[in-house]
């Protein structure tokens, strides 16, 4: 009676014991399972969020620069301050200039600012939904102020990179 006691106790361990493990693995696979579902989803948001630089104009002094982008992925664009934009010019005074605008709400040196948002550039018709989101389709006018002056007859690269990882740049020379 002693050793079917023992047998019993012995079977009700090992049982228990397996479930435990197999419970084990099943929940890892779940969390491993998630963690590829989120990382996929990402990269699908990411896939979709995309905008095109379509002009680049400089304004008084050489000084302000216009660019225009065009939201042409699938997703609203925003967060304007996880922005990163860089400007890179060269001097004949001082070599190559490199300036790197935040994101701010008043125009001054050296910072950019979301300055209107369009339905169409071209045609000056301004956005009438979600202001001051860049969604599919529309068109944002980026404004920024340099400071060194940028000379005349130099290239200038503007280099706009979105909290997603999309980037893209223009070329421009300056009059």
């Amino acid at each position: 009676m002693d050793t079917a006691i023992t047998w019993l106790i012995s079977f009700f361990l090992v049982v228990t014991t397996a479930f435990a493990a197999i419970t084990s693995v099943i929940t890892n696979s779940t969390d491993q399972a998630q963690a590829v579902a989120t990382s996929n989803q990402r990269l699908i948001d990411d896939n979709e969020s995309s905008f095109k630089l379509v002009s680049l104009t400089e304004g008084v002094a050489q000084t302000r620069l216009d660019l225009v982008l065009t939201n042409d992925g699938r997703r609203t664009l925003d967060d304007f301050d996880d922005w990163v934009v860089t400007v890179r010019y060269d001097q004949s005074s001082g070599g190559e200039t490199y300036v790197f605008p935040v994101f701010a709400t008043a125009l001054a040196d050296n910072p950019w600012t979301a300055h209107s948002f369009w339905i169409d550039y071209n045609v000056s018709t301004a956005e009438a939904i979600d202001p001051g989101m860049l969604n599919v389709h529309e068109e944002l006018e980026i404004r920024m102020q340099l400071n060194p002056i940028i000379e005349s007859a130099i290239y200038l690269v503007v280099t706009l990179t979105s909290p997603t990882g999309i980037t893209e740049s223009i070329t421009l020379q300056a009059a």
